[in-house]
């Protein structure tokens, strides 16, 4: 897990097996970012990936963003992770048991 406290939306979709240690991208809804449990510049993305991943393009990335999040800055974000060539992106969302 991250301590990066991020406010997740609710997500109805059955949870999905994750890797031992997965590798864990969150956007605050302040803009700031993080790689772990580090925070990052958006410029810094490609190359701390790769540092993490030992440059392994095939690794999931996990996405967790702030409910606030603006949908564009998401998608600069994602953006960002298909320019460093990663393209397994997990969004990440909080369970809901059964509830509509």
């Amino acid at each position: 897990t991250v301590d990066i406290k991020i406010d997740l939306p609710s997500a109805e979709a059955s949870p999905q097996p994750r890797p031992d240690k997965p590798l864990y991208l969150s956007l605050r809804e302040d803009g700031s970012l993080f790689l772990g449990d580090q925070p990052i510049q958006p410029e810094q993305l490609g190359q701390l990936l790769d540092q993490q991943t030992a440059a392994n393009k095939e690794t999931p990335v996990f996405l967790r963003a702030d409910q606030g999040v603006a949908y564009a800055e998401l998608m600069v974000l994602m953006n960002g992770l298909r320019q460093a060539g990663y393209l397994k992106i997990g969004l990440v969302g909080l369970e809901v048991n059964g509830q509509p």
